[in-house]
């Protein structure tokens, strides 16, 4: 039953708890001081409208709003999203994790907006449906520095979501987060695409990460796509034999040529998949495979040299995605090209955990240990796969 004291009583200890007086929370929602006081006093009630905008800029649900209990942990999802996969994580302020799920790629340069919409939406709702009273959704992916991508979606999920603090940004804050860098750093991705964030402080330069077309940094899907055609020059006599050729026939388990009728029709992934054929080539001492992976590791090292040179962003690299955790082959050649006082990190925690952190942080929540605690639970989680969006 709704009770107006205690949602009197919750609003002044929650604008508290975040430091504001009753002009700042005031002042946030375009009314004046005298309603802030008088909702906070119980002589009057913010209507619907006001009542979800004091939901969103205080960082709590309605749900904590209008709550009894003062002992209500704020429970929030923190999501990391990729050109292959997108991790789900619905955790409490405490560090216990509630669900996971994972579903398929995020990008929107790469599956369009509302495939990305409707592929969150999907696996947020997933996790709604053991626990609704969520505070903050954290959303860090792949695509979305770029154009207006992060806005667009910020603003269709509000509209499914007006109840919760949003916020999204790039997957590469996520990698930041996980390897418990705070300030400056560079944060490099190499997975089924490859990107180097630059961030100084709360400014973020991104260099490279302009997508598959554009790009020729060191992602999978550049060591897949050279993959293939060091497989397909070698059949057809047009470049130097490759043990690559008989890895890729035997991956398909079809003749090399006949992979062009299907390779159009798939997505970055797919090509990116290859890659694993070009490492266990390398292992096995073959010229043509050494020379992609030093190709690829030159071009993304180029990358990071030039932020730390150009950029204040003192000497830490953290390094993340697919390429470079699973296999330590390629950050070893890397280390070839780049500079030699640059401090090379690798998260030791998943980088959906980084992007538990950043949610928490939005959502007003300390994050001491919060990630060493999240680590420890998610590695034994089985992991649901969400039903994905018709």
């Amino acid at each position: 039953m709704f009770n107006v004291n205690v949602l009197a009583a919750n609003i002044k200890k929650f604008r508290i708890a975040k430091g504001l007086s009753q002009s700042a929370l005031a002042n946030a929602l375009l009314i004046t001081p005298q309603s802030v006081s008088k909702w906070e006093c119980g002589a009057s009630v913010p209507d619907i409208e006001n009542l979800c905008a004091i939901s969103d800029f205080l960082g709590v649900s309605l749900d904590a709003l209008l709550s009894h209990s003062s002992e209500r942990k704020k429970i929030m999802i923190g999501i990391d999203g990729g050109g292959t996969k997108t991790d789900f994580v619905m955790f409490t302020e405490d560090g216990a994790i509630l669900e996971t799920c994972s579903d398929g790629p995020c990008n929107p340069n790469s599956i369009g907006v509302e495939a990305c919409v409707g592929m969150l939406i999907n696996g947020i709702n997933s996790l709604l449906s053991a626990n609704s009273g969520v505070c903050g959704i954290y959303i860090g992916s792949a695509g979305f520095l770029l154009g207006n991508n992060a806005a667009e979606i910020k603003k269709i999920l509000k509209r499914h979501y007006p109840h919760i603090k949003i916020t999204c940004a790039t997957d590469m804050l996520n990698v930041a987060a996980s390897a418990t860098v705070e300030d400056n750093c560079i944060a490099a991705i190499c997975g089924t695409g490859s990107a180097v964030l630059v961030k100084e402080g709360e400014k973020l330069t991104l260099l490279g990460g302009w997508g598959y077309l554009l790009s020729k940094s060191g992602s999978g899907y550049d060591i897949g796509r050279d993959c293939l055609h060091a497989a397909m020059g070698d059949i057809n006599g047009l470049a130097p034999h490759t043990k690559i050729t008989s890895l890729v026939s035997s991956k398909i388990g079809n003749n090399i040529s006949d992979i062009i009728a299907n390779v159009y029709g798939k997505d970055q992934s797919f090509i990116a998949s290859f890659a694993t054929c070009v490492f266990e080539a390398y292992q096995a001492g073959d010229e043509v495979a050494k020379k992609i992976l030093h190709e690829n590791a030159k071009a993304i090292s180029e990358h990071i040299n030039i932020g730390f040179k150009n950029y204040s962003c003192g000497n830490k690299l953290v390094l993340a995605g697919g390429i470079i955790t699973k296999n330590q082959i390629f950050a070893d050649i890397m280390k070839q090209y780049l500079n030699p006082d640059i401090d090379i990190i690798i998260p030791k925690y998943p980088q959906v955990l980084g992007a538990c952190v950043m949610c928490a942080k939005r959502c007003g929540v300390s994050t001491e240990g919060l990630i060493e605690n999240l680590a420890r639970q998610y590695a034994k989680e089985s992991t649901q796969i969400c039903l994905k969006q018709k």
